[in-house]
């Protein structure tokens, strides 16, 4: 296995906690999140928590190092946060995750399988990938058949973010990766195993993401090309408005029915029509999305001896939009809901918690990473 130091090595295993815990840290799209969270005894708590949205965009503020310094240690100053080592990913999905089946037999190099495995799928060079993997399980009834996933990452687009976070002054713990840390929160929050099958959907402006894991085990991390970007342009193509103002609609009032009576200088009628609208048009794209949440549901099955999802949870953007979750389980007739990472954590009085839903929804990540080492199944 090709390993860069020891922070890309392990991505799907727990590497240690210290004292003070590193901090969650989440260079989103549109805002930096962060959560610290410290133990006392059994108890996970949280110890300081932000979301602030950047003064510039992101590959702005990134491609200067002053200015970026500037604005996370003002986020850090901010909130009670101690220490300044991170958990943090590569940004723009630069790790990807693919699901391998392959074979083994007796006395061959697993490691050296999968990394073949990788580099033949995407046609590319040892030295130039950085490459973790997991085990999942052998093929029932065929033990030399095997299922896997790989984290794989350009080892120059790691160096180069590394040395960005080593240019503001902050010291990266582990290079972690998405599914990988909302597999680790979702284990936190379900911790009496009430949902053994959980399916992960993480909205994003392009791509989403679509993540299985089984008990406390991740088993699959899907890319779909499905995202905010879609549904902005049919809103835009069918009622001849600007993007921010199909942007505004979808934040605005979304799905929900309640939004009518909470919209200041309008009508509940006209508030009404407006969702109902939205609703119509959007539902025939959202169906072509279902269909691949339909096979991400069959192939758990397949895996887990008929095995079901028990239950959805929703991340990124679309989880932000008013009775998203609720529009979503009525074409699925599965439980779906926001991940919320507030749910289960005990929070420290003076962390200030404010769990609004852009909160809720944009945080989950930098929950998932600062719970990296404490709070691990693997």
């Amino acid at each position: 296995m090709s390993s860069l130091v020891n922070l890309i090595s392990g991505i799907f295993r727990s590497n240690g906690s210290g004292s003070p815990l590193p901090i969650g840290f989440d260079l989103s799209t549109e805002k930096l999140h962060m959560l610290q969270v410290e133990k006392k005894n059994s108890t996970i708590s949280i110890r300081a928590f932000i979301s602030v949205p950047y003064p510039v965009p992101r590959q702005d503020l990134m491609s200067s190092p002053g200015a970026l310094r500037k604005f996370v240690h003002g986020a850090l100053k901010s909130k009670p946060f101690t220490g300044r080592k991170i958990v943090s990913c590569l940004p723009n999905n630069a790790a990807r995750i693919l699901n391998l089946n392959y074979k083994s037999t007796p006395g061959t190099d697993e490691a050296e399988l999968i990394v073949k495995s990788v580099l033949e799928r995407i046609g590319g060079h040892a030295q130039d990938y950085v490459i973790d993997y997991l085990p999942i399980r052998s093929e029932e009834g065929k033990d030399d058949q095997r299922t896997a996933l790989a984290a794989v990452a350009k080892r120059d687009e790691v160096i180069e973010y590394l040395e960005i976070i080593d240019g503001i002054g902050l010291d990266i713990a582990a290079i972690d990766i998405g599914p990988s840390a909302l597999r680790r929160l979702v284990a936190f929050l379900d911790r009496e195993g009430d949902f053994p099958n959980v399916l992960l959907i993480n909205f994003g402006r392009i791509k989403s993401y679509l993540t299985v894991t089984t008990g406390r085990r991740l088993m699959m991390d899907r890319e779909v090309n499905f995202g905010e970007h879609q549904l902005v342009s049919e809103l835009n193509k069918v009622l001849e408005i600007s993007e921010g103002q199909a942007i505004k609609f979808l934040y605005g009032y979304g799905f929900d029915g309640d939004v009518a009576s909470r919209q200041e200088g309008q009508g509940d009628e006209e508030a009404k029509e407006i969702i109902a609208t939205i609703g119509a048009i959007l539902k025939p794209v959202f169906l072509q999305f279902v269909e691949e949440v339909n096979k991400a549901l069959i192939y758990t099955a397949s895996k887990t001896r008929g095995g079901s999802i028990k239950k959805i949870y929703l991340v990124g953007s679309v989880a932000r939009y008013p009775a998203a979750d609720q529009f979503l389980a009525d074409m699925l007739s599965i439980p779906v809901e926001v991940l919320n990472p507030f749910a289960e954590f005990a929070a420290c009085s003076d962390c200030a918690v404010l769990a609004d839903p852009d909160s809720i929804a944009g945080i989950a990540l930098a929950a998932g990473f600062a719970l990296r080492g404490i709070y691990d199944y693997a």
